[in-house]
């Protein structure tokens, strides 16, 4: 496992879900998120990707959802 950080827009990610007011919850939120789409991106690619691969596309498909810099 890593650990990564982003920085989030605390007011968009309301505007996305109310309950999520916190650190916490907020952070429960993307981890679920990126759960999801890592189980979508290893059942589409699961004969054809390595590691370095899924971590790449994982990390690009974060920053487009999220509009990371």
């Amino acid at each position: 496992m890593c650990t990564v950080t982003i920085n989030i827009d605390e007011a968009t990610m309301r505007q996305i879900n109310p309950s999520l007011t916190s650190r916490e919850s907020i952070g429960k939120w993307l981890q679920h998120r990126v759960d999801l789409m890592m189980e979508e991106i290893v059942s589409q690619n699961a004969d054809t990707m390595d590691v370095e691969e899924l971590r790449l596309m994982l990390h690009e498909t974060v920053r487009k959802e999220y509009a990371l810099p």
